[in-house]
């Protein structure tokens, strides 16, 4: 009997060596799209995720885009990350569409937030276009993929007025339409 409690301590010690192997820590690798790129602060980033929503629901040509990207730079520890959208009221079959502040031609709307919560001075950073450019590639009607370049000169907002300052970013990415 007292051999056979030995050889059962034995198999549950071995057992226990067995399955108590290290494994490396998880690291976690943020999804890219691999649907386009943007160059913020003269840094080019791979965009995150793309997507788009009809801006009017009657109205099949309206569009409003979303782009995510992450911004970290080297040696921060938190995310740092950016995201934009853009708003056409109708690309009709595409084209190039603008925003001037001086002039006051605003063919579209855009919004940029930076979120940096390795900054503990501002963590939320919001930027208004005062001079920008899209030109977007329409997607055929029964559906596709559509292109969207664009280059902007922001303004950072402060108490919700632009703060002059240019700050420059452009890009390119694709969505795909669904008719």
């Amino acid at each position: 009997m007292r051999a056979f409690r030995l050889v059962v301590f034995a198999v549950i010690v071995a057992a226990l060596v067995v399955s108590c192997k290290k494994t490396p820590d998880y690291v976690a690798a943020p999804y890219r799209c691999q649907c386009g790129s943007l160059t913020w602060q003269g840094e080019e980033y791979e965009l995150l995720g793309t997507t788009y929503i009809l801006s009017d629901s009657t109205n099949a040509k309206s569009r409003r885009y979303h782009i995510t990207a992450d911004v970290s730079l080297e040696g921060e520890e938190a995310t740092h990350g950016l995201s934009a959208w853009f708003s056409v009221d109708d690309i009709g079959n595409g084209g190039e569409f603008s925003i001037d502040a001086q002039t006051g031609i605003n063919q579209f709307q855009a919004w940029v937030d930076e979120f940096n919560p390795n900054d503990p001075t501002d963590t939320l950073r919001q930027y208004v276009p005062v001079n920008a450019v899209i030109q977007v590639g329409a997607a055929p009607s029964a559906g596709g993929t559509e292109t969207v370049s664009f280059l902007l000169t922001l303004n950072q907002l402060e108490e919700g007025e632009p703060v002059p300052g240019d700050i420059n970013c452009s890009g390119t990415f694709t969505v795909t339409v669904v008719p």
